[in-house]
C-alpha cells in the first residue's frame, strides 16, 4: 500500500506522515510538495493521494484521494469514496480511516482481477 501526501501546510503533511508510518507501518508514504502532484502521482502510481485540491489531471491517475484544506479556519475534509466529513473537528482517525479503507479497496480490486485471471 502506497500513500502520496501532498497537502499543505508541510507541518501537516510532515504529522500525517508520522501518523502513518508509527500506526501502519506496512504503508508506504511518499510526501512531495503540493505543486508537484500531478507530475508525482503518475510516476508514483500510489493507491491513495492525500492533497489540499485535487484536479480532474489527478482524480484521472488515482482513482482514491482525500483533500484536506484549510477555509475560514476550519479544516474541510473531503474523500473520493465518503464525500464531505461532517466532523467539525476532524481528528487523525479520519486520515487513518481512510488510508484502511483505501487498503480494503485496493486488496478487493486484486482479489476481483485475480479470480478473474484464474476463471480464464
Amino acid at each position: 500500500m502506497r500513500v502520496l501526501l501532498a497537502n499543505e501546510p508541510r507541518s501537516y503533511r510532515q504529522v500525517f506522515a508520522g501518523a502513518i508510518h508509527a500506526l501502519r507501518p506496512h504503508v508506504e508514504v511518499i510526501s512531495v510538495g503540493p505543486n508537484a502532484v500531478e507530475e508525482e502521482a503518475p510516476r508514483i502510481r500510489p493507491d491513495a493521494v492525500v492533497c489540499s485540491r485535487t484536479t480532474p489531471a489527478l482524480r484521472s491517475v488515482v482513482g482514491v484521494w482525500m483533500e484536506i484544506h484549510l477555509e475560514n479556519g476550519t479544516l474541510l475534509v473531503r474523500t473520493s469514496d465518503t464525500g464531505m466529513s461532517q466532523d467539525p473537528d476532524p481528528g487523525l482517525e479520519i486520515l487513518l480511516d481512510f488510508v484502511d479503507r483505501s487498503e480494503v479497496a485496493r486488496k478487493a480490486g486484486r482479489a476481483k482481477v485475480e479470480s478473474t485471471l484464474e476463471a480464464h
